[in-house]
């Protein structure tokens, strides 16, 4: 009877890993024998020597008596490695070429790791070449010479997607050999359209970051939402004209969408490179990655591209200007320039690119919607598309590589649009993403790990629109609007999310529909500007302080602390009983209070102090009911479109003064105030019963357990 061998001695053996006879085995080189009893796999002992004699003399040759020697090999290779577990192989392996080729710069690292993942990935296509990286009998100078030709060969049967200046593997034997170790011990197979996104933008975030033409990359999250949106009218020719490493290409590869054909534009010759890399591992089935070089599709070299595309998603660089005077005067908005945001000029060419009918989705530098001076943008898309979605992005979304508001909008290129266009208006708040970068996961009920993102529930919203043309419930965070018809495109128009919130178009409807004379704030309240540098103008003196932490939202309170003047960095406003506390920094919050301390204190400079003026039939406005109305949504609506800034978001004190206030006479006043105090009393009280309720049901939950423990004692 034949002698047979267990797989772990066939491994043993041959110096190879049980993953790769297996492999074998399902390729017909080295089959094996199941044991009759336990259906182990088995070998017959003659035919694995055959094998060995085989790779001996595969590695042998060519090799010197001192060169020949025997390498230890990793006994199993890691598959259905975690998102986590890759980017740790990933670090290895950039490190490992760090420490060998010391000279090597971080760029010339991320050209080398991108030319071995592309051969780790074909190598693995066929089970002899799954063994690409494994070093067996043979010396390194051999080793590295066989990946090299593996290399080489792959450029000349792939020249379409690798350019001249990348065909060569620059690593020194000794790192090739290191890196092998590493490449050796896993596998991509099955996994590699996941895999690969999370390697290029694991290396390319640490590689670039932000470069000369303002790139940086789009989370994962972000494009697999923005595909998502367009998902069905993805069809025909598509494209990137600001493709970075390919991400929205590879991200309808991986929704298993298959376009005809692809087309990616960029200015980088390494990003393009890389894009076509990614999409040709990503199994795109006709596609192409060009380097436009110069103005990149800004300039003239984008004119063969132009009515080409059926679809087009893209994030521009929309941080950098764009001041080259002949490019720059070939466009609507960039006429009478002499420099302009590239984001701006991006909207132009990625129309002058689409077919009629094609649709946008674009990320875009929120003041494009907004700003006076963009109001030129938003006339030419009035002019040339509709304008289907306008999704606010919440402004940590690129952090931390980029703080920035920005936005999602989606256009259909028409010759003829309809100023009477539904807009689906929505605003997400997180998007599985902490600000440093990493995952932000949260749990079900069922207790399992999800995004922490409200992304889904907009998606969700967006597809109701487009089967019924409404939504099943409008909110805070989703609605529909109709911006062209409201005001037309003229030098007004404005196209965000705050403008066209329902909670200003109420605030308008109700100053229409009031009965009482309106004034502005300004004219019922003066400013009270008195600042003070506690550090400097108290020295060691404590002061009264009420500032930004101790009012609370939407209620009114707020307490007076005393604090160490030296401990104030920042000036202060001073305070007397009486007036009223506005918070113009986040008014979204509602901090409004009205004083009554007996005692003036100070409060942060990012509070407007307000004084109440003697009206015109000399009595004054209570100021009481005023510092109520100033936390209601009547006056946010008229005030959020004028927030702004990054981070800390805030409203100007001279947009604060122009909000317009009714003013019933002093007996409706006293009436309101009346209500509301007495309103005030009940909810008061309802929220003491309830304290006083928790409290009781904390008792008799402890209670309970001690119940237990006693009958269990025999207490």
């Amino acid at each position: 009877m034949k002698e047979r061998l267990s797989l772990t001695e066939t491994a043993s053996l041959l110096g190879v890993s049980k993953e790769t006879l297996r492999n074998w085995d399902r390729a017909g080189k080295l089959k094996s024998i199941r044991h009759p009893v336990n259906n182990y796999r088995t070998y017959d002992r003659e035919k694995v020597m055959k094998v060995r004699e085989e790779l001996t003399a595969i590695y042998h040759v060519g090799t010197s008596a001192e060169s020949f020697v025997t390498v230890t090999r990793p006994a199993t290779q890691e598959s259905g490695l975690s998102e986590d577990q890759f980017k740790r192989q990933l670090a290895r392996l950039h490190k490992c070429l760090r420490d060998t080729d010391g000279d090597s710069s971080l760029v010339a690292r991320f050209d080398e790791l991108t030319k071995l993942f592309f051969i780790k990935v074909l190598s693995e296509s066929s089970p002899e070449g799954g063994e690409l990286f494994n070093q067996f009998l043979e010396s390194d100078q051999v080793f590295a010479k066989r990946i090299r030709k593996f290399y080489d060969d792959a450029c000349k049967e792939h020249e379409h997607v690798i350019p001249q200046r990348f065909r060569k593997l620059n690593p020194s034997d000794h790192a090739l050999v290191e890196v092998g170790k590493i490449l050796s011990a896993f596998s991509l197979s099955g996994s590699v359209a996941d895999f690969k996104g999370v390697a290029y933008e694991e290396v390319v975030r640490n590689t670039f970051d932000k470069g000369d033409n303002q790139q940086f990359f789009t989370p994962r999250e972000i494009a697999s939402f923005l595909v998502s949106l367009l998902k069905p009218k993805i069809k025909g020719v598509v494209g990137d004209p600001a493709s970075g490493t390919g991400g929205f290409l590879v991200e309808m590869l991986k929704q298993g969408v298959h376009p005809s054909h692809m087309i990616a534009l960029e200015i980088d010759d390494r990003l393009a490179w890389v894009t076509g890399v990614n999409l040709f591992l990503n199994n795109a089935h006709s596609f192409e990655s060009v380097c436009l070089g110069n103005s990149g599709s800004l300039g003239h070299k984008a004119q063969p591209y132009f009515k080409r595309f059926n679809a087009i998603i893209t994030n521009p660089p929309f941080g950098s200007d764009f001041s080259e005077s002949a490019a720059l005067q070939a466009f609507e908005l960039g006429k009478g320039f002499t420099s302009r945001r590239r984001g701006i000029l991006f909207i132009e060419r990625c129309l002058d690119m689409l077919k009629e009918g094609g649709y946008l989705g674009m990320i875009i530098d929120e003041g494009v919607l907004s700003l006076p001076s963009t109001a030129d943008v938003r006339q030419l898309i009035g002019k040339r598309a509709e304008l289907l979605a306008v999704i606010s992005l919440p402004e940590t979304a690129f952090m931390p590589y980029a703080s920035v508001n920005t936005s999602i909008i989606i256009l259909r290129k028409t010759s003829k649009p309809s100023q009477s266009c539904t807009t689906f208006y929505a605003k997400s708040e997180r998007v599985g993403r902490k600000p440093n970068g990493e995952p932000d996961t949260t749990y079900d009920s069922h207790g399992n790990p999800v995004p922490n993102s409200d992304l889904p529930q907009i998606l969700e919203a967006w597809e109701t629109f487009q089967k019924t043309g409404k939504l099943s419930d409008e909110t805070e965070t989703a609605f529909l609007a109709n911006p062209f018809a409201e005001v037309g495109a003229t030098e007004n128009l404005r196209l965000d999310f705050r403008y066209h919130h329902p909670a200003r178009l109420h605030s308008a409807s109700a100053l229409k529909r009031c009965k009482f004379r309106t004034v502005t704030l300004g004219e019922i309240c003066s400013e009270r500007n008195e600042v003070f540098v506690p550090s400097q103008d108290f020295g060691d003196q404590f002061i009264l302080h009420t500032g930004l932490a101790q009012m609370e939202s939407r209620n009114g309170i707020a307490r007076q602390v005393s604090v160490p003047a030296q401990s104030l960095k920042s000036t202060v406003k001073k305070f007397y009983k009486h007036d009223i506390l506005f918070a113009r920094m986040r008014p979204n919050l509602r901090k409004c209070h009205y004083v009554e301390f007996q005692q003036p204190g100070y409060t942060s400079s990012e509070c407007v102090v307000l004084t109440i003026r003697e009206g015109a039939d000399g009595k004054p406005f209570d100021p009481f009911v005023l510092s109520v109305l100033l936390r209601s949504d009547f006056v946010f609506g008229q005030i959020m479109h004028h927030v702004a800034g990054i981070g800390r978001p805030r409203l100007a004190a001279h947009d604060l003064k122009q909000i317009k206030i009714p003013v019933p006479p002093p007996e409706v006043q006293a009436a309101l105030r009346d209500t509301f105090l007495k309103t005030q009393a009940t909810y008061n009280g309802l929220r003491e019963q309830a304290e006083q309720l928790l409290k009781q049901a904390a008792s008799l939950e402890g209670q309970a357990v001690e119940n237990v423990a006693k009958g269990l004692c025999g207490v």
